[in-house]
């Protein structure tokens, strides 16, 4: 077995700061992304797909033909300021001309890298003009249509105005309607990766928002106390990164007061402190925040910083878990399946474990995986168990990459195949699963998996398989 334990490190730090880059269903996002975000990052695909109500709801089809028009006559700041939105929430025309600006250095510093990502995202679009960029300078058209892939943000649409029709062309006429983003929205892309990331552009950025932030815009403070907590090719300066979360806080921001909790927990930027960690986590959860409902859970299954409470750790697991957070339904999937202060039911732990994996997270997939190939509480599939497992092997689950190996070498819903087989064990061993260390021993002194016999190989791994 492998037991999804308690990791305060990796589960109060990770989860909290960096998970939210995981799907999450419609249902589990609803509501409040204004003054109670519930998404750390922000993520733009959430607002194109989702039309939260937080943006202003106007018709960007004009800013597109305003900043089309401006960058012609030679206005590069304004036509930047129009065109970014649109550009990344999939105008192939705001792309193509944001390409332009990058290529040629029009209002700011050139870089080639900057032109092909702005020159692919429209030649995703079937822009031709793009194309012929990206051939230009080396790079490689996307194929036409692409933009229809399910990675693709969509925007948010809405029905053109006659004028705005009449007025441009036909590729701009048939465009999606997007808003454009504003200078928080745009650091937030950045630290997303939702576009490459430019140092001094996201410096000039976070100044930019400074002023909003310290005059009562929540989003612009949570966006700059992650601004400087991450600070990607520099150095993060935590206490600064606590101040702002701070003044979200005080703007009624959840996700803000679970990332301050995280700093108080590992002690960076303040004193470390679990019991202001967990005041802080419960004030996010009880707004809502489904992560910090989780990280307030385990804290509270650990004792830290209260008396240990294993009733009031699965009630606020459930309560993240309905909300679709991937690592409270795997966690609550693991304590269903043995019956750890809930009624025992493999049939919903594999629910659980489903949802989960189904967001990508790998310890879910493994564990679905092993259901399924058990007949656990879930119709038995070798092929389709093997594929779950598969995938929490390649998201470095050790104990899926062990079952890897065992999948390739006896053909268990694979076709077998000894280099496949070989090569998961060894990374199995490496990471610390002494069988698969064994099964590599004994191969090596028995030549067996398509290996030549070495006892000088097998000794190697016998001093892994050794307690």
């Amino acid at each position: 077995m492998f037991p999804l334990t308690f990791d305060p490190k990796f589960a109060l730090t990770l989860t909290c700061l960096r998970a939210m880059k995981l799907p999450h269903s419609t249902d589990a996002l609803q509501s409040r992304l204004g003054a109670s975000v519930r998404a750390r990052t922000l993520v733009l695909a959430l607002v194109f797909v989702l039309g939260m109500g937080w943006m202003p709801a106007v018709q960007a089809q004009p800013a597109v033909i305003a900043g089309i028009a401006a960058f012609e006559a030679g206005d590069y700041k304004k036509a930047l300021d129009l065109l970014e939105g649109p550009g990344l929430a999939g105008n192939a025309d705001a792309a193509f001309h944001m390409g332009r600006l990058r290529e040629q250095g029009l209002g700011m510093v050139a870089s080639r890298d900057r032109a092909l990502f702005w020159y692919g995202e429209a030649a995703k679009r079937g822009h031709a003009g793009a194309r012929a960029a990206l051939e230009t300078l080396g790079g490689k058209p996307a194929p036409s249509g692409a933009a229809n892939s399910a990675t693709t943000p969509r925007p948010l649409v809405g029905a053109a105005s006659g004028a705005a029709r009449a007025a441009g062309s036909p590729a701009l006429a048939s465009a999606p309607l997007v808003v454009p983003l504003n200078d928080q929205q745009r650091l937030q892309a950045m630290l997303d990766a939702k576009v490459p990331y430019d140092r001094n552009r996201a410096e000039q950025l976070a100044d930019a928002i400074k002023t909003r932030a310290e005059t009562g815009d929540a989003e612009s403070a949570a966006t700059l106390g992650w601004f400087y907590e991450s600070r990607p090719g520099g150095t993060p300066d935590f206490a600064v990164a606590a101040s702002w979360y701070r003044r979200a806080i005080e703007l009624k921001h959840p996700l803000a007061a679970n990332n301050l909790g995280a700093l108080y927990y590992d002690g960076r930027g303040v004193e470390a402190s679990h019991t202001e960690a967990l005041r802080l986590y419960r004030q996010a959860a009880e707004a809502g925040y489904a992560v910090a409902q989780y990280n307030l859970a385990l804290m509270l299954g650990q004792g830290r910083g209260v008396e240990r409470n294993l009733p009031g750790m699965l009630d606020w697991l459930k309560k993240s878990a309905a909300q679709g957070y991937s690592r409270a339904q795997a966690q609550l999937g693991r304590f269903t399946l043995d019956g750890i202060g809930v009624p025992k039911d493999a049939v919903e732990a594999g629910r659980l474990f489903r949802a989960a994996a189904e967001q990508g997270l790998p310890v879910a997939q493994y564990w679905y995986g092993h259901l399924i190939s058990t007949s656990n509480g879930v119709a038995r599939d070798l092929a389709i168990a093997a594929e779950w497992i598969l995938k929490a092997a390649e998201g470095d689950v050790a104990i899926a990459a062990h079952e890897a190996g065992a999948i390739y070498e006896l053909g268990l819903g694979l076709p077998s195949n000894n280099a496949r087989a070989v090569a998961w064990y060894r990374k199995a061993a490496i990471a610390g699963v002494r069988e698969a260390a064994s099964r590599l021993e004994a191969a090596y002194t028995r030549g067996e998996l398509g290996l030549k016999a070495s006892p000088q190989d097998a000794s190697v791994w016998a001093a892994l398989a050794k307690p």
